[in-house]
């Protein structure tokens, strides 16, 4: 089974940065950059034309290589353009390896419905898990965007794990500002032609997070039930020691921030949202440096101090999808996801303001391969024995 050691998420607005580490949930930051330049450019534009530029791109590095700030031309092609003022810094350094294969659970694939179907706005019907719903992409497919994207949110280890996760909000020049811990439950109730547990059949997933600090959050919890049909809200509750009694959560505010953390549901896992809420149009495959498999608490660096450091990074081969959002309220004018050919987890989500199209959110998925444990033992945070 394949586990997620973590993800990190920018956000180029405001007065916060921010990182999270161990968990799939994140922070965003802020922080905007002075005089705009090439090397700064951080518009919608800017990155189709780096996309357009290095497409077909071949890399000049190979693995075992350690790279820092002088390679950078040579790096540039394979780091989204959005991220180069936040991840090209004095010290860093990047231990380049060989891609890895993570091999899918053995039951992968065996017992996945065959009654099930996209409809008129790309969502998917009748799909209990299992497998893949497409495991074959023609990028000529007018429907490749959202298969990719049905395929990420079904990949094995979106659901049954326990991860406690720590946040950090900092301000421009890195000042840790407040720390968040909690703890995220996740249980599967579907798996292909069967449900898991008797009496729900209409439920995909549930999800918990109890919250340990800061103090004004503590003991705080949310309870979210995901429905196997796509239309169909989510269901939530959320318990506050101060009110001491639960609440009902508005499953369809997916664009606002949750619990003072600068992030939204919809930006869970790359894209949390509803499909039917989209527009969606594939923009081909691309060569991306990635963190797949990190070792355990890694080091981070940059001058905000949440950029991972002398790290493992792999070449992935990754589909690259543009989200439209159809409503006018929505505070992204598009968001741009990578997610890998092979293993379909997001590594890299883009997303611009609806104001200006300049780069709004950035978030950077890390993950632990799980079997890398024997060797790399798991630390788990101090209020967890």
């Amino acid at each position: 089974m394949r586990g997620k050691l973590g993800q990190w998420q920018t956000r180029t607005r405001g007065t916060r940065l921010g990182s999270v580490l161990c968990a799939f949930l994140l922070l965003a930051l802020g922080g905007v950059l002075g005089a705009a330049s090439a090397a700064e450019d951080k518009s919608y534009e800017g990155l189709l034309q780096w996309l357009d530029q290095y497409g077909e791109t071949q890399p000049s590095f190979e693995p075992g290589q350690t790279l820092t700030l002088k390679d950078r031309y040579a790096l540039e092609p394979f780091l989204p353009q959005s991220v180069w003022p936040y991840y090209f810094f004095d010290e860093m350094e990047m231990e380049i390896t060989e891609p890895g294969q993570y091999p899918f659970p053995p039951e992968w694939g065996k017992q996945v419905p065959a009654d099930y179907h996209l409809d008129a706005a790309g969502v998917l019907v009748n799909f209990k898990g299992g497998g893949f719903p497409f495991p074959s992409i023609d990028p000529e497919d007018p429907q490749a965007a959202v298969k990719v994207i049905w395929n990420m949110m079904w990949e094995p280890g979106t659901n049954d794990h326990s991860m406690e996760m720590r946040t950090w909000s900092r301000s421009e020049h890195g000042k840790l500002d407040r720390r968040f811990e909690f703890v995220s439950t996740q249980a599967e109730y579907a798996l292909g032609d069967q449900s898991l547990v008797p009496g729900y059949e209409e439920v995909r997933s549930k999800m918990s997070m109890e919250f340990i600090a800061p103090r004004d959050l503590a003991g705080a919890k949310q309870l979210t039930i995901i429905y196997l049909d796509h239309y169909k809200e989510n269901r939530g509750w959320m318990y506050s020691p101060a009110q001491r009694k639960p609440r009902r959560v508005l499953a369809s505010e997916r664009t606002s921030e949750m619990m003072g953390m600068d992030f939204t549901m919809e930006d869970m896992m790359g894209f949390g949202g509803k499909v039917h809420e989209q527009d969606w149009t594939y923009l081909g495959r691309k060569k991306i440096l990635t963190t797949m498999n990190l070792r355990t608490n890694p080091k981070a660096g940059g001058p905000h101090l949440w950029v991972p450091h002398q790290v493992r990074w792999e070449l992935r081969d990754t589909h690259v999808v543009l989200i439209d959002p159809k409503k006018d309220s929505h505070p992204y004018s598009h968001k741009v996801v990578f997610v890998d050919a092979e293993t379909y987890v997001t590594h890299w989500m883009v997303a611009f303001d609806r104001q200006d199209d300049q780069l709004l959110r950035l978030q950077q998925h890390f993950r632990k391969y799980t079997e890398d444990y024997t060797e790399e033992p798991a630390t788990p945070a101090p209020h967890l024995k």
